[in-house]
């Protein structure tokens, strides 16, 4: 082919037709830069077809991600609500103390010790830079606000955790509580709520001790008062901040589905 071409080039200058090769050369160029923007836009189109297979890979993975996610929000947010139902029957218990059944009382005791916390799966494409290859602007900035978002649940968490900590267990220690509230859990077997295997089952034989429930609350009602409400009032305030959260998974994962679904 470059034979042809050269051979072309030759005869009109070897016939002094200057003109005729001038534009001769000039279509040459054109040519040539029409084959160089053909490849250019050839070569653009499989570098887009590429990074659109990357974005559905990394969109599929989002999506499994958030629903896991959305399924242990919903999770912690169950267990507060059961905590603080508990302290609210603590409470009622300590204003008006009526005969109950000690397992009752042992439930809302065990409710009280949990800390119940979100610990959700993170994404790297932040770090690793391929947030660039998500082509909607709404799922982008739902990404980069995701890890201050928790954040604003985990830090609730974090306080009402170090609280529990530092007075209620010392008083189930102290007052022989902590024996008969493990018992109440493990004797008959216990599951727990956010166990990766739902099927699970810890099963443990603890004799209880013989003290006087009903009274030892009674005794300590001023310590178990102020964290059955110090409870209600974390845990409320946690799970306000989680239905928010819950909402932005919502709403991104219809996003990530509608992404998906038109491609």
């Amino acid at each position: 082919m470059n034979k042809f071409f050269r051979h072309i080039r030759q005869r009109f200058i070897s016939e002094g037709k200057t003109k005729k090769y001038l534009l001769y050369a000039i279509g040459e160029i054109i040519l040539v830069v029409i084959g160089i923007l053909i490849a250019l836009q050839i070569n653009n189109w499989n570098e887009s077809r590429k990074e659109r297979l990357a974005e559905q890979k990394i969109l599929k993975q989002l999506h499994k991600e958030y629903t896991q996610n959305l399924k242990q929000l919903d999770e912690k947010i169950s267990m507060r609500h059961k905590m603080t139902h508990a302290s609210n029957v603590l409470l009622n218990y300590i204003d008006n103390p009526k005969e109950i059944e000690d397992d009752s009382l042992l439930y809302c005791l065990f409710r009280l010790s949990q800390d119940p916390t979100f610990d959700p799966l993170e994404n790297d494409i932040i770090v690793n830079g391929k947030l660039r290859l998500i082509t909607n602007d709404s799922i982008s900035e739902m990404l980069s606000n995701w890890t201050s978002d928790v954040y604003q649940v985990q830090e609730i968490e974090d306080n009402w955790q170090l609280f529990r900590n530092q007075n209620y267990y010392p008083v189930l220690i102290k007052e022989r509580l902590i024996r008969n509230v493990g018992a109440y859990i493990l004797n008959s077997g216990y599951s727990p709520e956010h166990a990766l295997d739902k099927n699970d089952t810890i099963s443990f034989v603890i004799h209880k001790n013989n003290i006087d429930l009903p009274s030892v609350i009674i005794e300590n009602a001023t310590e178990i008062e102020g964290v059955a409400s110090t409870c209600i009032i974390y845990n409320s305030v946690i799970n306000v901040q989680a239905y928010a959260l819950r909402k932005r998974i919502v709403r991104l994962l219809k996003l990530i589905n509608k992404d998906l679904n038109h491609d």
